[in-house]
């Protein structure tokens, strides 16, 4: 145990000892928070935790293969075969790293989490992706050993290209599975045949779903299989390279070099055949965010939202109110707007007994001028041009039609993401047009996006945590060794 000990201690010094190890490091890890700061504009849960959580671990595929073929690359495998060392210590060893650089990886993101966890909370998928990436990094890291000792030339290109080569089947995978659990074909034999990921595998596993509306029924299956599959890509890798190599050939005899392709193809075979793929449960929910049914019709919405005072917009009517004005608005702040209403009126007929109700949703408050709800307020006029307008009571579309302008103060509560929360709101509108005997009833259904204020800037601040200590060390260790 003490030789393991100093060897991966060593091994890890060594690791870390290159030109451009710390500045690599630094760089990546510059870049996974540079993405997640753009990410979060959007939808924070969603895009940077697929990516980083998801796709991300799978780059220890080719580091790993790398660093297990680099000795014999450089030669260095020639001191381990006739040194005094084992040589399964010094593969432990080798493997230690790798788990310590995972480890290291993992913790990178914690401040960008713990950032997320304090204005938002832990959200069910943020928990699953928690162990998804924990998992995926085990997974990942047993594949690229496999991988790393099938190559033994002067050359680390072979075990890098077959490491990308794997990381791109794994990560293509994932959404071909969505597309055919989300069209009722996750069963099919080319359904089977995506469970090769462990993208795949260790999500069924979890029991989540990223767009697909449902999940296996049973998981057990899947757990025995990706237990199988990682314990047996590290045995076999450690039996290649304790048994079937020698210093610079293979030294595997024909009924070995059987073994190991037969032992290669269970390893690929088992999931299609063995893993769980009756997706006949509903997935989870992923977040607290709230059902925005209705929202997306090609019509529109005969609402907008302006600048208190301002005009119509000329590009008008979306259903989100406030998608194309930038910054979207602060949660938990007061937000003045002017609601404007597009009745479905020509302005030859009089409007009258004007009543307005708005109303939020999921946590959206809203305060509107009282004196503008009821009665008959100031009307405003539009003309539409190209038959944009709304349909009248006559089914024709209006050509000028009245509007209606109500101050509104919202304010977003209780996000359930960083950015990307779009609040429902509810409209209904009764009035009488012309010598209507019965009043006419508009009900109109929007939605307002909102972020939490300041919150992207945190999160980009606390990315730089790591990457800031990586690049001070890569600027000491070119101080020494100028």
């Amino acid at each position: 145990m003490s030789s393991i000990t100093t060897l991966y201690l060593e091994e890890l010094k060594a690791t870390m000892r290159g030109t451009y190890a710390w500045l690599g490091a630094g760089i990546l890890l510059l870049a996974v928070g540079g993405l997640a700061t753009v990410a979060t504009q959007d939808t924070w849960l969603d895009g940077y935790g697929i990516v980083t959580y998801g796709l991300l671990p799978l780059a220890f595929v080719p580091i790993a293969a790398c660093v297990i073929a680099s000795p014999r690359a450089n030669r260095f495998v020639e001191c381990v075969f006739t040194a005094p060392v084992s040589r399964g210590s010094w593969l432990v060893a080798k493997l230690l790293v790798l788990a310590t650089l995972a480890a290291a990886f993992y913790a990178a993101l914690l401040p960008m989490l713990a950032v997320y966890a304090a204005h938002v909370g832990v959200p069910f998928l943020l928990r699953k992706f928690l162990v998804w990436s924990a998992l995926l990094l085990v997974a990942s890291l047993a594949s690229g050993t496999l991988v790393g000792v099938l190559f033994i030339e002067r050359s680390i290109a072979a075990p890098a290209g077959a490491g990308v080569g794997v990381l791109l089947m794994y990560a293509a995978l994932m959404p071909l599975q969505e597309l055919l659990v989300a069209q009722g074909n996750g069963a099919t034999r080319t359904g089977h045949l995506t469970l090769m990921s462990p993208l795949v595998l260790f999500k069924n596993a979890l029991g989540f779903a990223l767009v697909a509306p449902s999940v296996p029924s049973t998981r057990l299956a899947t757990w025995i299989v990706v237990a199988a599959i990682v314990g047996g890509q590290l045995a076999l890798a450690a039996w290649i390279y304790l048994r079937a190599q020698g210093v610079e050939t293979w030294e595997a005899g024909p009924r070995q070099r059987v073994v190991i392709g037969v032992a290669i193809a269970a390893i690929a075979i088992a999931p299609v055949m063995a893993a769980d793929a009756n997706y006949d449960t509903p997935a989870p929910p992923v977040s607290n965010a709230p059902a925005v049914r209705g929202l997306f019709s090609r019509a529109g919405a005969p609402l907008a939202l302006v600048r208190p005072g301002a005009a119509m917009p000329a590009r008008c009517c979306g259903t989100i109110l406030n998608r194309d004005e930038w910054p979207p608005f602060s949660t938990g702040e007061d937000t003045r707007r002017d609601l404007l209403i597009l009745l479905p009126v020509e302005t030859s007929e009089r409007v009258s007994d004007l009543h307005v109700s708005v109303t939020g949703e999921s946590g959206l408050q809203i305060t509107t001028a009282a004196d503008r709800l009821d009665g008959t307020p100031p009307l405003e006029t539009r003309t539409y041009a190209n038959d944009t307008g709304p349909t009248g009571a006559d089914g024709r579309r209006v050509r000028t039609g009245w509007i209606v302008r109500v101050p509104v103060t919202l304010n977003p509560t209780h996000p359930w993401d960083i950015g990307g929360d779009r609040y429902p709101l509810m409209v209904t509108a009764t009035y009488r047009a012309g010598d209507d005997v019965e009043p006419r009833t508009l009900n109109a259904r929007a939605a307002v996006d909102a972020q939490v204020g300041g919150a992207i800037y945190e999160m980009g601040l606390a990315s730089m945590v790591c990457p800031a200590v990586c690049l001070i060390a890569a600027f000491v260790r070119w101080r020494r060794t100028r």
